[in-house]
């Protein structure tokens, strides 16, 4: 499992680059960022990622899951960590999938790694994906280099090659963003 150091690394290279030069919240009123309509809305954090963190933060709320009952795989801890945002973030301390939005590793048969928009459904409409609106090539590049290092963490490449299966066994979109 990835620690603390590993994630003040991770966190220390995403905090200045972002997939837009301008703020992306403002092409879909902060989609990502609400805790929505029945504050259901928020990301899980990566295996050990919760070290990030005090849990005491204002912005956040969290819920300790089963990770079975949430259909992880069976080698990720228990527990796992959702946390919903309350609409406004320090930027330098938001989550790690925050700052990979919306791109993610999609692992070929072979191994080899495709970094794509997300495609798996979500409860918004993001432009970013549904517009295909071109990345700064910083973002990318950073985002790429971010996968690799996670992808070393046995928990979360079980993860990635399952959505990966996933995604070619209900014929998703699998289409690398140039990096």
């Amino acid at each position: 499992m990835l620690k603390r150091k590993d994630y003040h690394y991770l966190y220390d290279i995403t905090h200045r680059v972002t997939p837009l030069a301008e703020d992306c919240g403002t092409l879909c009123g902060r989609a990502c960022c609400q805790p929505g309509r029945d504050s259901d809305l928020g990301i899980y954090l990566f295996p050990g990622e919760e070290t990030m963190f005090t849990r005491r933060e204002s912005w956040l709320t969290w819920e300790e899951q089963n990770p079975a009952e949430q259909l992880f795989p069976a080698s990720w801890p228990d527990p796992v960590y959702f946390v919903r945002c309350t609409g406004t973030c320090p930027r330098d301390k938001r989550p790690l999938a925050c700052r990979l939005f919306p791109l993610v590793p999609h692992l070929q048969k072979d191994g080899s790694m495709l970094l794509i928009y997300e495609t798996m459904h979500l409860p918004y409409t993001c432009p970013l994906i549904t517009r295909q609106i071109k990345l700064q090539q910083q973002f990318v590049s950073t985002v790429k280099k971010v996968w690799k290092l996670l992808l070393q963490d046995p928990c979360i490449r079980d993860l990635i090659v399952d959505d990966s299966r996933y995604r070619e066994e209900n014929n998703l979109p699998i289409q690398a963003v140039e990096g």
